[in-house]
């Protein structure tokens, strides 16, 4: 690691404040309605801390598991988030060619801004798809059926989302 890279979320989000236009930096730093859920998860992960091994030997630790049968190098994933142009050109693009060079699953969301097939030709990262209810059922079939084609593993069905929340910071 080089000398002033970010090495925790609270820097690379100073870094994100920096370079984004506000707008896109606050569709990404916020939460929907009063953002309980985004406080809460914040405070979720506040609450773990790492305890150290003191005088035992670490230097042939294996964080390897497997999710679905495929295997990966540490227990995380990228979660599907939407919209990735708005950080960087390449968009989801960028983000499965990272998470191919870490070993890790990708999951596209829905609201991906580049298409299954772009961002399934882009890498061989292990691929699955998060898909949205449709009040159109054909449309959920018709994704279902272009992640099939196109390599996904897996779908992940998101089902307590029924309609986009409602940004109230944007208001």
């Amino acid at each position: 690691m080089m000398e002033g890279e970010p090495v925790n979320v609270n820097e690379f989000q100073e870094l994100a404040r920096q370079a984004l236009p506000k707008m896109y930096y606050d569709f990404f730093s916020g939460g929907a309605e009063d953002q309980h859920t985004l406080k809460e998860n914040v405070e979720s992960f506040r609450r773990i801390t790492f305890r150290p091994r003191i005088l035992v030997d670490v230097s042939r630790i294996n964080l390897s598991t497997t999710v679905l049968g495929y295997k990966i190098s540490a227990p995380i994933m990228v979660a599907p988030t939407g919209m990735h142009k708005l950080a960087h050109p390449e968009g989801e693009i960028a983000t499965a060619r990272a998470a191919a060079a870490s070993n890790t699953i990708m999951v596209l969301s829905s609201m991906s801004s580049c298409t299954i097939e772009e961002v399934a030709s882009s890498c061989n990262a292990i691929r699955f798809f998060q898909l949205s209810v449709y009040k159109n059922r054909d449309v959920a079939a018709q994704l279902v059926q272009r992640a099939e084609r196109n390599g996904y593993k897996a779908i992940l069905l998101t089902v307590d989302a029924p309609m986009l929340g409602r940004r109230e910071a944007d208001i």
